[in-house]
């Protein structure tokens, strides 16, 4: 069975991970022996369960279950000594999404997150004695992003991600004793949507996704002095962690010549300061020669309204038109973004045909009003702006306007059956999955 999520005991080699049986999508959380390879259940074997988060003590997990009626996501808490004495620490009474985020330093509350929305999020902070709940990221009766991230190395305030204050999602730090807010990342006009800081609170890191692409940044949780890394591959990174002796930072990078493969970098004692990154794992590519791969082209086309659309071309140099395959990412709230693609690789090898995925309007990356512009009666704008895409292939010499096919899954399908609804006569074949 498929593994989904997992998180090592922070004080031994044991980890907790999740699984379900046969797809039920019921996952349950196990608790595995690294010492003899055993494993056994935590949860009740039925509810649907994720998000394990480990103590600062080791001795308790918080996490999400629909133990309690079936279908609402609330938060409960158990010891790994008795998981059968679980508890509620939150009901969820709107069907929106709960999920832990942080222990204090002294276990004694807990930073759980509210999903509403992509343009709506909320953070509280639960008292485990008093059980009281307490909203500190977000207002009530506003929309806007806060994406809790992490307690402080003294508990006195928060590391969150927001766009409160700007078109993009900002990392920023709330006082909890002033309430007073420190916006880290105000002179960075792209998204932050990631973040990682060490045990002792000592050093941070986060990452900006600029045009698609992945930006890492090292940075000094106390002066929010920043400082950008040039040693990464251009690719997406994910799964940061810093080591228990804060002199290493691991990462997961992702290029469209490599699947996803663990990286470190090296820390100096300066929190700013880096040294080697190195490379240690080599995933499987089938015996692919991927130096060969293409490399993706960012361009921008102009659409109907002027605005400009931006879209990654997988195309080789040839001297007569090509074929065009059309690919539209699924969401609708997503974004494209240029990672390893053995399908695209293998569309543009055997069918020497050029690859085209477009972030039309309403995609994630761009800023909140971007990610607007297809909302509710102008979902049409969004189809207009693969009109727009035809007739710029049909001004480049290299692709051929004639030999068009649109392919794309879940919304992505939506919009390769609205095309061919509207562009029937420009379109050769579209790929509809699960529209």
């Amino acid at each position: 069975e498929p593994l989904g999520s997992i998180s090592t005991n922070p004080n031994n080699s044991s980890i907790a991970f999740t699984m379900d049986k046969g797809g039920t999508e019921n996952a349950q959380i196990y608790l595995l022996d690294t010492d003899n390879g055993e494993s056994k259940l935590l949860t009740d074997g039925s509810s649907r369960n994720g998000g394990p988060l480990w103590s600062n003590g080791g001795d308790m997990i918080a996490f999400q279950s629909t133990r309690r009626n079936g279908r609402s996501n609330d938060i409960w808490l158990m010891s790994v000594e008795n998981p059968d004495e679980a508890k509620i620490l939150l009901e969820s009474s709107d069907g929106s999404w709960w999920g832990a985020s942080d222990w204090a330093k002294d276990d004694s509350k807990v930073l759980v997150q509210n999903y509403i929305s992509v343009a709506n999020s909320k953070a509280y902070i639960i008292d485990l004695k008093s059980e009281q709940k307490k909203l500190v990221l977000g207002n009530k009766n506003e929309s806007s992003v806060n994406a809790a991230l992490a307690f402080d190395k003294n508990d006195q305030g928060l590391f969150y991600i927001t766009d409160r204050f700007a078109e993009y999602n900002q990392l920023a730090y709330k006082n909890l004793n002033s309430e007073e807010i420190t916006v880290i990342s105000k002179d960075i006009s792209w998204d932050v949507d990631g973040f990682a800081m060490s045990e002792d609170g000592e050093r941070a890191a986060f990452v900006v996704n600029e045009n698609g692409y992945s930006t890492l940044y090292l940075l000094d949780p106390k002066s929010f002095q920043f400082k950008k890394v040039n040693s990464i591959p251009l690719g997406l990174i994910g799964g940061m962690q810093f080591d228990k002796d804060n002199k290493r930072l691991g990462l997961t990078i992702n290029t469209h010549q490599t699947p996803s493969d663990t990286y470190v970098l090296n820390l100096k004692r300066n929190v700013l300061s880096h040294g080697k990154l190195e490379r240690w794992t080599y995933s499987e590519v089938g015996g692919l020669d991927t130096s060969k791969f293409i490399k993706p082209e960012l361009v921008k086309y102009s659409s109907f309204d002027g605005r400009e659309i931006p879209a990654f071309v997988y195309a080789k140099k040839t001297a007569t038109p090509q074929p065009v395959i059309i690919s539209i990412h699924g969401g609708p709230e997503s974004q494209f973004r240029p990672r390893f693609s053995s399908t695209f690789q293998l569309w543009i090898n055997e069918l020497n045909a050029a690859v085209i995925a477009p972030n039309v309007r309403g995609s994630d990356g761009y800023g909140k009003e971007y990610l607007s512009l297809d909302n509710g009666y102008k979902r049409e704008d969004s189809v207009k702006d693969i009109g727009a895409l035809l007739d710029w292939i049909a001004t480049q010499p290299h692709l051929d306007e004639n030999r068009v096919i649109v392919f794309g899954g879940s919304y992505g399908g939506y919009m390769v059956l609205a095309s061919a609804v509207h562009f029937s006569d420009r379109l050769r074949g579209a790929v509809d999955i699960v529209g």
